[in-house]
């Protein structure tokens, strides 16, 4: 457990982690971090993101016609982590309905770990911005592309499943339900979500 306080080891493992999900998603499971635990380190990212967005929003060029508010950076990010617990819950709880063996304190270890892969992406993505900024959309797009990597993998990985299609098909299915049902919650809440 004392190399979550490497910086070098963790930088490893994340990278290891891309190019052997599976493998990544075992090192952290075998380390059976309790709840607690898991939810400091789930905060202290999300903390971490919203400083890597404020700097981002800050140096970013305003989209053409649109001008981000100044609280943006702060709502993404709270707007994160509701989806990341939503995935964490979504992961276990649809996994175990088709057979799957993992528990919510791995599901919610695996999305911490996609999340700091994804914020390292994020880290990157700014240097980026300030050196060469035409670059940027291409890393939006390979950090989504990662994002499925890892959570059809981790998933996989969580609950034992022999096929990668079958999950990527499951979660694709997932964020369409779940997008539809937080449509049904905003308009009932007269909110939009465009």
């Amino acid at each position: 457990m004392m190399f979550l306080l490497d910086p070098v080891a963790l930088l490893r493992l994340a990278r290891q982690s891309v190019s052997d999900p599976r493998g990544g998603a075992r090192a952290m499971m075998a380390l059976d971090l309790p709840r607690p635990v898991l939810l400091q380190f789930y905060v202290l990212l999300q903390v971490l993101s919203a400083i890597v967005k404020v700097i981002y929003f800050a140096i970013a060029p305003d989209p053409e016609g649109v001008e981000i508010p100044p609280g943006a950076s702060i709502s993404f990010t709270l707007f994160e982590a509701m989806v990341g617990l939503i995935a964490a819950f979504a992961a276990y709880r649809i996994g175990r309905a088709f057979g799957g063996r993992g528990t919510f304190d791995q599901a919610l270890t695996l999305v911490i770990w996609a999340q700091f892969i994804l914020f390292l992406v994020n880290i990157v993505q700014l240097g980026v911005l300030l050196i060469l900024p035409p670059m940027v959309d291409l890393i939006n797009i390979a950090a989504i592309a990662l994002f499925f990597w890892l959570m059809v993998h981790f998933v996989s990985e969580l609950h034992d499943f022999k096929s990668p299609g079958l999950v990527f098909v499951g979660i694709l299915l997932s964020l369409f339900s779940l997008a539809i049902l937080l449509s049904i919650v905003f308009s009932a809440m007269g909110l939009r979500l465009v």
